[in-house]
Order: structure tokens, then sequence, then C-alpha cells
């Protein structure tokens, strides 16, 4: 239930008292980096410290791009295929770029809390050091406003570039700073960015092993009682972010906005959070979900608190300074005159330059230019050309592995029982030789799925290629081509499968963030 309250603390007093750097006892581990003091995680990526004595432990998120590109960004999927909520968070186009640069592994980064705000990280933000940091204060903070949590994000920097300024991270004359996350941050890292494989990526929630339980305090038996939880004490995310699912809902920097089929509607909204809550309900969490609440009550008109509102900051920057505006300007007039030159038809433009000459020798070597575009434009087509069939016979050929594969599979399975079975009722050599055999076929059974799993990455990818990289006129056309070309060499049996193929592209572009089962499911039931 959400609620209205005056504001918790008078933002000047909260500042003053964020400035004081007195130590208090030391905080118990758990309250900075908890995975990492009573879990098998390793030590979270950066830890800043906070007033009181206390930190607050962050993860890299790397964003691969050209590092030396300032407008450089990636390209990525945000939202999910389903209709029902398509409205709210259908899928987007989207792109992001992080706040600083590895070169060396040529991405760009930016961070991200590994836990939700705890109680803890609360108290010494709002100068409430006095009474001993314990484990109790290792549950997520909530009861805040839309307002407060920018606020806190603001006494936070302040203080720590008033007092621990080596401690952020920086590059050049850009200072980091922290902040609430934008949608785009906080899905790509949610989802597992790079650490996560492209199956995983786009399904609907970030883990294919376990259950909702093993990663996520939510509405359920034993799961709190509608209260929030301690954070980090469940399994993480392949990014190694902890709560992302449940526990506190994490507000976000943006209003809301509806999904007008794959854009942002033109509306803007209230207030954001993403990853639902202890009192969501299972299926009201994945990775895309998005929840949209008024920023004020219309009841008080105060600012609307929610008992389940919660943060987890990320630190950015400034992107134009003084020191790369030259470069930035540069390289957007750069490809800005790219992109006009690319907007012209070189070979209308010929033709043109052609008709208009009189001097015979230009007009000859226009004419022996314009047909060397013809041919450099016919040559790469015939490539796309040929791209687009051999990729259209890659993903039959892996329908057909996959077919055989997952049939075999089934095989080993029921075999796998009976031996079981065979093995129970046996007595002496002859059981154990049950039993061998029995996990001689369960070892056949799990190598099966891993060459399965690889299958299902490189039938995505052909997937992935003709949906994205080839345009529609030239994939139809590649098709018609290589069904002309079987059909002439009496292969069938091939040119059903690419049929099948053919058809499961149809619904992969309906559903690009289908799961391994899907994608799997897909593939058998077309044939």
């Amino acid at each position: 239930m959400i609620r209205s309250v005056a504001m918790a603390f008078c933002l000047l007093a909260s500042t003053a008292a964020a400035q004081d750097t007195g130590l208090a006892d030391p905080w118990p581990p758990e309250l900075i980096d908890p995975a990492a003091v009573i879990g098998d995680a390793a030590p979270a990526d950066l830890i800043l410290p906070m007033p009181c004595g206390g930190g607050m432990a962050f993860q890299k998120v790397a964003v691969p791009t050209d590092v030396d590109n300032p407008l450089a960004d990636r390209p990525f999927r945000m939202g999910q295929s389903g209709s029902d909520t398509g409205f709210s968070d259908y899928l987007k186009p989207t792109y992001l770029r992080g706040a600083f640069n590895d070169h060396d592994a040529g991405a760009s980064v930016y961070y991200v809390a590994r836990y939700e705000m705890n109680e803890a990280q609360y108290r010494a933000l709002t100068g409430n050091c006095t009474a001993p940091f314990t484990r109790k204060d290792q549950f997520a903070k909530g009861d805040l406003t839309w307002f407060q949590a920018v606020d806190l994000m603001r006494v936070y920097t302040e203080w720590l570039l008033a007092h621990a300024g080596d401690a952020m991270p920086s590059e050049g004359d850009r200072t980091g700073f922290l902040r609430l996350p934008t949608e785009p941050e906080w899905e790509f890292a949610a989802r597992g960015g790079i650490k996560a494989d492209q199956g995983t990526f786009v399904a609907r929630r970030f883990y294919a092993d376990g259950k909702m339980s093993d990663f996520a305090h939510y509405q359920a038996p034993g799961q709190g009682r509608g209260k929030l939880r301690p954070v980090g004490i469940r399994k993480p995310n392949p990014l190694g972010l902890y709560d992302i699912y449940g526990n506190a809902e994490e507000l976000m920097l943006e209003p809301y906005r509806l999904n007008a089929i794959g854009r942002a509607h033109g509306q803007t909204g209230g207030l954001v959070t993403r990853g639902g809550s202890i009192d969501t309900e299972e299926a009201q969490i994945y990775t895309a979900q998005r929840r949209e609440y008024p920023m004020f009550s219309a009841a008080t008109g105060s600012a609307l608190v929610g008992p389940f509102f919660g943060i987890r900051p990320v630190i950015s920057a400034q992107i134009v300074t003084d020191a790369n505006y030259d470069r930035i300007r540069g390289e957007w007039i750069a490809e800005a005159d790219g992109e006009a030159g690319a907007s012209t038809d070189p070979l209308g433009a010929l033709a043109m330059m052609l008709e208009a000459e009189v001097d015979p020798r230009r007009k000859e070597s226009l004419g022996a230019l314009q047909l060397e575009f013809r041919r450099a434009r016919e040559e790469a087509q015939e490539s796309l050309a040929q791209a687009a069939k051999s990729t259209l016979l890659s993903g039959a050929a892996f329908v057909d592995t996959l077919v055989e594969d997952s049939a075999e599979i089934s095989r080993l399975q029921y075999a796998a029982l009976g031996l079981r079975d065979l093995a129970k009722t046996a007595i002496g050599d002859q059981r154990a030789d049950f039993m061998r055999q029995w996990m001689d076929t369960n070892e056949r059974i799990d190598g099966l799925r891993s060459n399965l799993r690889t299958y299902l990455l490189s039938y995505r990818s052909a997937l992935e290629t003709l949906a994205d990289d080839i345009p529609p006129d030239q994939r139809e056309a590649a098709f018609q081509t290589l069904g002309r070309d079987l059909a002439g060499s009496g292969q069938s049996q091939l040119m059903e499968r690419v049929n099948s193929f053919w058809e499961d592209l149809t619904l992969y572009e309906q559903s690009p963030d289908m799961d391994e089962v899907q994608l799997l499911q897909m593939a058998i039931d077309g044939t």
C-alpha cells in the first residue's frame, strides 16, 4: 500500500549532518558488502566511503563501444514482446554508453550499486550516527519519496567530493557524481550486461536455472510478510547485482512514459520503479517490468512516500566539458557530413553530372566512374545476397541438429529411466552393470544438452543476422533464389528445413526476446 507522509527529514539539516566526518564504531562488514562476507562472492569492484565510517559497494558495468569516439554508443533492445503489458514494456530500441572509458577493454563503463541502499547507509547520509550500527541495519531502506531519493544522491556526492574526492571515479576534468539510474542503465545491468550470453540477456528473467525464491524477496509464503528484508542474502544476477528482483522497488531518474508500439510515447507521467518489491507477486516480476506511481498524493498534497520505494545509485559524469568540447563538436560535424553524403545516391549524382558535362574527356572519365560505381554496387549486393543465402542454409542446418539432438535426448532419458528401474530390481554384478549404463547414459544426456545450448546460440545468431542486418527485400530475394536452387538440385528435404527456418524467422521478429526454452520449442514445432 502506498501512503503519503510529511518529508522524513529536513534537507538542510540532513546535508549538515552528512558533513560530519567523525567516525562511529566500525560497521559490521555485512553492512557494506554482505555477499563477500556471508557468501562466497568476490569483493565488489568499488567501495565508496560514507559518513559515520561506512561504505557503499558498486559493480562496474562495461558497455562495449568505440571509446575513442565520444559519440559512439551501444544499441540494445529494452522491454519484452508480450502484448498484455505492451503499453508499458513492449520492445523498443535504445542506446547506452558508460560515463568512463576503459581503453584496455575497449568499453565504456558506469558503476551501479551492488545492493539496494540499506538502513545503515540511509542513517549515515542523514547524520544518524549516534546509535551503534548493527546487523538490523542491513535491511533495505524504504519509506522514501522520489524527491528524498534524489536529494540523498546530492548529499552523498557533496560529502564524497568534500571528504573523499580521490575515491570518486573520474576521467580528466570529468568527475563522477551519484544519481538515480536511468531506465536503460538499470535494465542493461539487470539483464546482466555483457556478463550474460545473448540467450540469457534477452530472456524474460535473468536466470535460466533455479527459481524466483533463489534470487528475490517477493510476495509469497515465507518471504517476509510484506516487510523489506536484508540486502545481499539471495543469489545475484550475472553481473553480481543483488535484489534486482523484489525487496525494494527501485526508483528511476526519469518519469514514466507509455510505450507507443516500440517508442516512448509523447506524454510524460509520474515516477517509475523497476524490479518489483516484497509486495509483488512472482508472476509480475520480470526484467522489463515497469510501474508508474504519482509524484504526489491526491489525498494529502504531499510528495508520495512508498513503503517499498528504494534506491540503487549509479555513478555518472558530465559529458561536455571545456576540455572535450572541440572534440565532441568535431566528431558530430564529421558524422553529420557523412550522413548527408550517404543520403545522396552517388549514381544519381553522377548521372546529373554526366548530363551537364560538355567536355568530352571529362564526360568519358565520369562515364567510366559511373561504371565502376555500378560494378561496386552490384558486387556489394551480390555479397549480401550470398551472405543471406549462407545464413539461411546455416539456420536450416541448426534446425536439423536441434531437432535430432532433442529427439536423442528424449530417447536417452527414456532409456535412463528403464536402466534405473532395472538396477532397482537387479543384484550383484548385474546391478552394478545397470548402474554403470545408467551413469553413462546420463553423461551422454549432459553432453547433448551442452551441445544443444551451443547450437541454440548459433541458431539465435542466424536469426538475428537475417532480422537485423539484411534488408527485408534482399533476404526475401535470397530465400526465393535459394528455393529455386534447391528445387533444381532435388534437395527437397533441405528445402523443408529452409522453409521451417524461414517461418521461424517470422516468429522471431515478433518476439526476439524468446528464452532458450521458447527458442528450442519454436525450432521443433516448425518441423
